[in-house]
């Protein structure tokens, strides 16, 4: 649902786009090859190439299969070989190589990723079989990955939140939506049932894409509704956790359109950006975060799969 803009939210447009452009890492299939590159926020129409990766591809960004350090500017993620077997890459985005290269078993699918955003590059991860989740950590150096939980359900999201040292991970099962959270010694610190409020349609059971936004130390998530003509309507939520809710705001897209994947600014900008599918093309998305409301809508060359 788009609104007339306020003289405010137009000032806030002015201010945001007299500074320097922003650059965010992204990644996106190209056939058989993962990309990986630079991708501007405030202008252009495609991504610059940095890297690539031959012989897999990008899974997809529903299961949140790729994280990045910003203390380090390591880009971690999964990509399958040969469509089933699956790999941890670890990208080193200072001299855009390849650190490593790690094979994991073809049973699982490897989905929500979070680094800690430390220098030694630990690694929050989970993986599903048979309808069992386990939630995880990748030793920075061996690779090896360590279950330190298991339950039943079906994977929806996960984040690092460093405000509270903890790894969130949201599922759903017979009863509901829930979310679990995990300290930093890998311990079940919390959990909690969750729902929606302000949503103006019926809320699909589908991934939430969980980010963390460092301005305002707050969860958001993609929402996927279908509207009355059964057609896909996305917005972005916050989650509140002591009122048990995402908060569906009116940060939204224009109906038809898919979100892919969404990141806050990191640069003290209270904008949010969300890189989306329309009606054949790609397209990215920018919101003012302090009013909650659309700000503008353009054509991106580069079909992103993920960015940070």
């Amino acid at each position: 649902m788009k609104f007339i803009i306020t003289l405010f939210v137009l000032l806030s447009v002015a201010i945001s786009y007299t500074r320097a452009d922003t650059y965010s890492v992204g990644i996106w299939n190209n056939g058989t090859n993962i990309n990986v590159g630079l991708i501007d926020l405030t202008n252009g129409m495609e991504a610059q190439l940095k890297l690539v990766i031959p012989g897999a591809v990008f899974p997809s960004n529903s299961i949140q299969p790729s994280t990045y350090n910003y203390a380090t500017k390591f880009l971690s993620f999964y990509g399958l070989q040969s469509k089933t077997s699956p790999y941890l890459y670890v990208v080193d985005c200072n001299s855009w190589t390849l650190v490593s290269k790690s094979s994991y078993s073809y049973l699982n699918i490897y989905s929500g990723l979070a680094s800690t955003g430390t220098t030694a590059n630990n690694l929050f991860t989970t993986y599903s079989a048979g309808g069992v989740l386990s939630v995880a950590r990748i030793d920075p150096s061996s690779k090896i990955v360590y279950k330190f939980d298991s339950f039943y359900g079906n994977y929806r999201g996960s984040v690092y939140v460093p405000s509270i040292s903890s790894y969130y991970v949201a599922y759903t099962n017979q009863t509901g939506l829930y979310i679990r959270a995990y300290n930093s010694n890998y311990q079940l610190a919390f959990t909690g049932q969750f729902g929606f409020a302000n949503n103006p349609y019926p809320i699909n059971d589908y991934p939430l894409n969980l980010v963390y936004s460092p301005l305002n130390q707050a969860v958001m998530a993609q929402v996927y509704m279908t509207d009355s003509n059964n057609r896909p309507y996305y917005a972005l939520a916050y989650l509140d956790w002591n009122a048990g809710l995402f908060h569906v705001t009116n940060m939204d897209g224009y109906t038809g359109d898919q979100f892919l994947s969404t990141l806050p600014d990191t640069l003290g900008q209270q904008l949010a950006y969300s890189f989306a599918y329309s009606f054949g093309q790609y397209v990215i998305y920018t919101f003012n975060t302090a009013s909650n409301v659309f700000l503008t809508y353009r054509p991106y060359l580069t079909p992103v799969l993920s960015a940070f």
